[in-house]
């Protein structure tokens, strides 16, 4: 009997640890069929920027220090690139900047893209994460969640709605309230649930779920 398995992934859109585990997400699903469920919570990992700036970084100018930052996350994400060999562009790489200093946009984005169109909410984050880690583009800023919206295919519309209208931070402030229930502070972090088992894991568990 094949019973259902959902993997909960709490991740923020910005992370390159979450983009390069898409091949192994990839194969769970393939292997497990239609048993595995996965469901996607957001948690916000930057508050400010300067919660990661060094205290060289943060003793500049922001226009100065913030750069300094993105440059030296740009060398982060590309030592992950072993990990799902996936690509990273960190060319110009510029997410942050003194008018954008945390990674709330991304969250909000995925669940305003969740509500006004669930099947292609999926699809909706990795593009955001492709763009921000192989395009090099701003997913802080709102055009850019914009453009990543249209190339979705979802209606911005409908998505300017959930963004705006509280719906998207009701679902955000949920994520936040599950996560601290379950005592998670780092980030990707995994939740599997079986019958009524469950367990916290901090790496894809890609042998657990054995064969079809």
């Amino acid at each position: 009997m094949n019973e259902r398995i959902t993997l909960t992934v709490f991740t923020d859109p910005m992370m390159g640890l979450s983009y390069e585990s898409q091949p192994m997400l990839d194969a769970l699903k393939e292997k497990s069929g239609s048993r595995l469920v996965i469901d996607y919570r957001m948690s916000v990992l930057v508050r400010d920027v300067s919660d990661f700036m060094t205290p060289e970084e943060r003793a500049l100018p922001p226009e100065i220090g913030i750069p300094r930052y993105n440059r030296r996350l740009a060398g982060i994400y590309k030592s992950e690139e072993s990990i799902g060999h996936l690509l990273m562009n960190m060319e110009g790489f510029h997410l942050f900047d003194p008018e954008h200093r945390f990674s709330q946009p991304l969250c909000l984005a995925y669940h305003a893209a969740r509500l006004a169109a669930p099947e292609r909410a999926e699809q909706f984050l990795f593009n955001l994460r492709a763009a921000t880690v192989l395009q090099s583009r701003p997913t802080t800023h709102r055009d850019v969640i914009l453009e990543i919206v249209s190339e979705t295919g979802i209606d911005e519309g409908a998505f300017m709605d959930h963004f705006l209208n509280g719906s998207a931070d009701a679902a955000l402030e949920e994520d936040q309230r599950f996560a601290q229930r379950l005592g998670i502070h780092s980030l990707p972090t995994y939740l599997l649930t079986f019958q009524n088992h469950s367990c916290i894991l901090p790496f894809l568990p890609t042998s657990i779920l054995g064969s079809k």
